[in-house]
């Protein structure tokens, strides 16, 4: 896991969805840049 703390940018394919949300919340709050797609908008997307 320790590779896990050099992440600074991070991009998330299907990141609508409730596991890939969850891991961009994850980095996100570890202070990462977050971005990624999914083809259909969602709440969790906004």
């Amino acid at each position: 896991m320790s590779q896990l703390n050099n992440i600074q940018k991070i991009y998330f394919i299907g990141i609508g969805g409730i596991g890939m949300s969850a891991l961009a919340r994850y980095f996100k709050n570890k202070n990462c840049e977050v971005s990624g797609y999914d083809r259909t908008k969602t709440a969790l997307t906004q």
